[in-house]
């Protein structure tokens, strides 16, 4: 929600008070934005827009935050995720992914020749301690790009470190509200920079924090330790003699209604008849700052939401909630779905050229994949899954339609994206598979779509000798987000099998023989950047690379030459290598089908 100048007039009525001692339960996410906001503070002036803090720093730096607090005798009870996000926020996400599409074409039209170099140690000098998230003035660094992975990438790490793994939690809803809910039964401090949660009810031994005012002790003081500034709803309800009359939530509906100052709001709540703590308004508004119970707390997927990303949580969940609401009534209930479709998720905002098609197209197939294996937790099937990659006011404000394959197409598509990992595993060294995987997929559907491929016009560029000397292109930049969606889709499709295998589900052979491969997909710290992105490349080139897709997709070789934009004409084709053919395609004329693609022929409406 956030409501203007509240968390200023409530701060007066906060007090400094020994953190060390204390028990706290930390808001994840919004530990992760602002830290990351604070690092991206500290690159240097001559850096470009696409000079993001790598994800191990971005996990190192939190783990440090942490770790101060672990040695100044602060006990860190839990830390939580979002694991679903309330159909409330639905506006609220389409509304901040236009605003983020928005700045991402205003981006590419400032900067027409692409971004800066990253300067060399350009994070050399962050310190992991609690001045990462003081209080720091606003500056024009706040409309830059943001790191699209940031979260599940300190998600991850967090995960797999023996001290905190144990701590975090991805909860079935919003991060806040779980963290208010254990405060109110256990007492404590909370640990966030939401001002929504200065009108939470912590129970009569519970408090606020903000990050900003985590610090230590002077040190010239003969006391050592930690304070922060602690805020009690319940003592300021007191001061403000407001306990029966609604409280500060009463302010705060006040205030947000008659957008009136503070000290104004406080007044007309004194003031107002004690009806109006009966008016349905006023209701739904206490209602909204309440949690609900999306999944039962018995059922046994919330065991493995915590090792989801959120964004994949998201939708495990909201595929378990549709089939409830179809189980109840044939009539779907507003205030479960989310938005008008049935079936949704949004993806990461990448730092790409929105002149060219979306960074997310050539990978759909591998999604598709997680997708239709999703369906098995119900006993319903969904012929489409909406996604929510960029938004254009003068098109359609609506996401892109995906088709979802009937079960017998994805077992022949994870048979073949089985047999394309292996071949490439097979002919390249360990440090290329990956990205030779996303270099497949793009000269696949290039090829499909008879247009020139991007990765092949960057590769052959590198070993005619060309380098980048002082810019990073937008073309580099389009492949690294490329490369990056093509491993997240990786993610989703085997993360989706977790959840599926966890839950008991039985899965064709060929599923489980690509969730055994998946289980190699590295870490999103090790996922290659934009200032590695050349030299991988280069590597991949003199490996001969393209000669062995080339040679599996049955295409003609590739000339080290960029090729020209607007080389549409069609391509002759070579025989393929039948191992790589859909069933069905090997039991037709191969001349039939208008496209090459392995997995799934994509509708015209799955296109960008």
């Amino acid at each position: 929600m956030g409501i203007r100048g509240f968390t200023q007039a409530i701060q007066r009525y906060g007090v400094f008070s020994p953190l060390s001692g204390d028990t706290v339960v930390i808001d994840g996410p919004a530990l992760v934005h602002r830290i990351s906001e604070a690092v991206c503070r500290q690159r240097p002036s001559t850096s470009g827009f696409v000079c993001h803090p790598p994800y191990s720093l971005l996990s190192r730096m939190v783990i440090g935050w942490l770790e101060e607090l672990k040695n100044h005798d602060v006990n860190v009870r839990k830390i939580y995720f979002d694991g679903y996000l309330p159909p409330s926020k639905w506006e609220v996400r389409r509304e901040r992914l236009l605003n983020q599409s928005q700045r991402m074409k205003a981006l590419a039209s400032s900067q027409p020749f692409g971004s800066p170099m990253t300067p060399e140690g350009a994070f050399r000098d962050v310190r992991a301690n609690t001045t990462l998230t003081r209080q720091f003035p606003r500056s024009s660094s706040g409309a830059s790009p943001k790191p699209p992975f940031m979260v599940p990438a300190v998600l991850e790490a967090l995960k797999a470190n023996q001290d905190w793994g144990p701590l975090v939690v991805v909860v079935p809803g919003e991060a806040d509200i779980f963290c208010a809910q254990d405060i109110r039964e256990n007492g404590g401090t909370l640990l966030t920079n939401d001002s929504d949660l200065l009108i939470q009810n912590l129970g009569l031994k519970g408090y606020v924090s903000f990050f900003w005012d985590v610090v230590p002790v002077d040190p010239t003081s003969k006391e050592s330790g930690m304070v922060a500034m602690k805020i009690s709803l319940h003592d300021i309800n007191d001061r403000l003699g407001l306990t029966n009359l609604g409280g500060l939530p009463r302010v705060a509906f006040e205030k947000l209604k008659g957008w009136m100052s503070f000290d104004a709001a406080v007044q007309k709540a004194r003031d107002s008849h004690e009806d109006t703590l009966h008016s349905p308004e006023y209701l739904a508004f206490v209602d909204g700052l309440e949690g609900k119970e999306y999944i039962p707390s018995h059922h046994p997927v919330l065991t493995i939401l915590s090792g989801l990303d959120p964004r994949i949580s998201e939708v495990v969940i909201q595929i378990l909630l549709l089939e409830q609401i179809e189980e109840k009534s044939t009539e779907l209930d507003e205030k479960t779905l989310r938005g008008p479709e049935t079936l949704s998720i949004f993806l990461p905002i990448m730092v790409e050229n929105h002149d060219k098609r979306s960074a997310w197209t050539g990978s759909t197939n591998t999604r598709q994949i997680g997708y239709s294996i999703l369906q098995s937790l119900t006993r319903q099937r969904y012929s489409k899954i909406i996604e929510y990659r960029t938004l254009d006011p003068s098109t359609s404000l609506t996401g892109r339609q995906i088709e979802i394959p009937n079960l017998e197409e994805t077992v022949d598509n994870c048979t073949q994206l089985v047999t394309v990992l292996d071949k490439l595993a097979e002919a390249l060294p360990s440090s290329l598979q990956w990205l030779a995987f996303a270099v497949y997929q793009d000269i696949e559907w290039s090829t499909s779509e008879q247009r020139s491929s991007l990765s092949a016009a960057l590769v052959s560029k590198m070993l005619s000798g060309s380098e980048f000397l002082e810019e990073y292109s937008w073309d580099l930049i389009h492949f690294t987000a490329q490369v990056q969606a093509c491993l997240y889709s990786l993610r989703i499709a085997k993360q989706i099998l977790d959840v599926v295998v966890f839950m008991g589900q039985d899965i064709p052979a060929p599923a489980r023989q690509l969730h055994n491969r998946l289980a190699l997909l590295p870490l999103i710290g090790e996922w290659p950047t934009i200032e590695h992105i050349s030299d991988l490349l280069s590597e991949f080139g003199k490996a001969e690379g393209l000669r062995v897709i080339t040679d599996m997709l049955g295409i003609p070789s590739i000339e080290i030459a960029a090729p020209s934009e607007d080389s549409t004409g069609p391509r002759k084709r070579q025989k393929r290598d039948p191992e790589l053919l859909p069933r069905k395609g090997r039991q037709r004329d191969i001349k039939t089908s208008p496209s090459i693609n392995p997995y799934a022929i994509l509708s015209q409406e799955s296109e960008d």
